[in-house]
């Protein structure tokens, strides 16, 4: 029979290495996107932001402060967005272009906090850019 203090050992060792990897696992969900950091222009303080490129060359910026999302894409083109799929899921939003970076469209919604969470272990993401009259599909694949 094991005595007292040895079955506490084992134990503790037991939820050490349940705490270790949960730790991992998590890491993994976040590794999904790729990290960018931006330092504020006193520099004391930093922002992290999460991005996906499509090979496009399109970059979906996740905004966590601001709880948005940002299209960039390479072109000056006046664009719109209505609605975004989330891995196939619709959900509406509405577009603001940035009017000092015209390359670059905000991307706003109702629900903020539970889109933001949707869209952050999403698999798939897919929205239709309008261009005037034309129309074209974005997807971003986030693994």
């Amino acid at each position: 029979m094991m005595k007292p203090l040895k079955k506490k050992a084992i134990f503790v060792l037991t939820q050490m290495a349940l705490l270790f990897f949960c730790a991992i696992s998590t890491q993994t969900a976040w590794a999904k996107w790729e990290e960018e950091r931006d330092v504020t222009t006193n520099g004391k303080e930093e922002f992290v932001y999460y991005f996906k490129m499509n090979p496009q060359g399109q970059k979906l910026v996740l905004d966590k402060y601001v709880k948005r999302l940002i299209f960039i894409r390479p072109d000056r083109l006046k664009r719109s967005i209505s609605q975004i799929k989330v891995d196939g899921v619709v959900i509406p939003v509405s577009s603001d272009p940035f009017s000092h970076y015209p390359e670059q469209t905000a991307i706003t919604f109702e629900n903020k906090d539970e889109v933001l969470k949707k869209l952050f272990l999403a698999k798939t993401i897919e929205f239709n850019v309008r261009y005037g009259q034309e129309e074209a599909l974005s997807v971003f694949q986030i693994k």
